[in-house]
């Protein structure tokens, strides 16, 4: 099993539809792929179709439930553990431990998680057990900030190596000019993601625009992207 962790402590910068899409493309390449929605706003269990689930990545990583229950088979064959507002209580001492989440997981070949704006103990908890994290930013100030906390966070909770940069929702992404300051502080991902209508009116769909709009430049964009990391973790 490797686990890929979506984070930007900025909120708007698409972690949530990177992690749906990335997973979706995963399943195309024929990686068996566990999602998690790891933020209490549950964007990632909404955009999947499922509101109000019964049992959550709560109840999961609290052992309150195996994790054979709490999974919810999505039209797009990835496993999704969804969240609730319930995962805002989620007490740190009753979490598994990052060991036995391994155990339990093994079963598949690629976890991606996404998670909530801001610092939280699950984006560290998450950080410990990751094998990339990948931060995705618009290149706007505050999403920038955001992304260079979320890397000291990462970092902080344990996560060693560099994370990606992985640049979304660009009018014109192949005249693009990344920072220095980001690519000192990054391994930055290309292509840089653009700006597409397919993405937001897949939303109300229960699916992902690599389903919605198959054939679409973003859809495209978002295969090469998945392929690169899937290379990285050695699953390709």
């Amino acid at each position: 099993m490797k686990l890929i962790l979506l984070a930007n402590l900025a909120g708007g910068v698409g972690k949530t539809t990177s992690a749906l899409a990335c997973a979706v493309a995963a399943t195309e390449y024929g990686k068996k792929v566990l999602l998690i929605d790891a933020d209490a706003n549950a964007a990632l269990t909404f955009v999947n179709g499922v509101e109000n689930p019964r049992i959550t990545t709560k109840e999961f990583l609290s052992q309150e439930y195996p994790l054979e229950t709490a999974l919810i088979r999505t039209g797009e064959r990835v496993s999704l553990l969804s969240s609730s507002s319930r995962l805002s209580s989620l007490e740190p001492e009753k979490l598994m431990s990052q060991e036995k989440f391994r155990e339990i997981t093994k079963e598949f070949d690629l976890v991606i998680v996404d998670t909530a704006s801001g610092p939280d103990n699950l984006l560290q908890y998450f950080a410990q057990v990751a094998d990339l994290v990948v931060i995705p930013t618009t290149l706007e100030i505050l999403p920038i900030r955001g992304a260079l906390h979320a890397k000291e966070f990462v970092i902080a909770g344990g996560f060693q190596k560099k994370p990606y940069l992985l640049i979304t929702m660009q009018n014109h992404a192949e005249s693009l000019e990344v920072p220095s300051e980001l690519l000192e502080e990054f391994v930055i991902l290309e292509p840089s993601l653009i700006r597409d209508v397919a993405v937001s009116d897949s939303q109300t769909s229960g699916k992902s625009f690599l389903t919605t709009a198959n054939h679409s430049q973003v859809a495209a964009q978002y295969r090469e992207i998945t392929y690169a990391l899937l290379e990285e973790v050695n699953l390709i």
